[in-house]
């Protein structure tokens, strides 16, 4: 029984662990259209993310893109590396989901290519500073 136990109480941990680690996307854009020409244009993007995860409203996230790294000369797959996008804002946030808003892309002068300059659904989202 004791054994049981033990196996039992690693298995919800190891399952735990793996929730917390868990990848957060942009799963959603929405774009305003205005009617003027000198009106703002809002892009705001939906998380999967929410107050169960620790986010809150107010808070700056960044938009992250996986870009695949090739070696050319040898033929191979070396992995990925992050670049990040974009910095968000959230202006809204539910227990499992929150809406942030476009603040800034990243200087294309200090980052690499990444075949598409605006966020995109399937972007990887990472907290840039201390939720409070």
């Amino acid at each position: 029984m004791k054994y049981f136990v033990t196996a039992l109480f690693l298995t919800l941990f190891v399952f735990q662990g793996t929730a917390l680690s868990a990848d957060f996307l942009v799963t959603a854009m929405v774009r305003d259209f205005p009617m003027k020409s000198d009106d703002p244009v809002y892009r705001d993007y939906y998380v999967n993310a929410g107050t169960s995860n620790g986010l809150k409203q107010g808070a700056f996230i960044d938009a992250v893109r996986k870009l695949p790294i090739f070696d050319n000369v040898n033929s191979k797959f070396l992995g990925d590396t992050p670049i990040k996008i974009a910095r968000l804002q959230i202006i809204h946030v539910d227990k499992s989901v929150c809406v942030a808003r476009l603040v800034e892309y990243y200087s294309k002068e200090k980052t690499p290519q990444t075949g598409y300059d605006s966020v995109m659904i399937g972007d990887k989202v990472e907290v840039s500073e201390k939720q409070n």
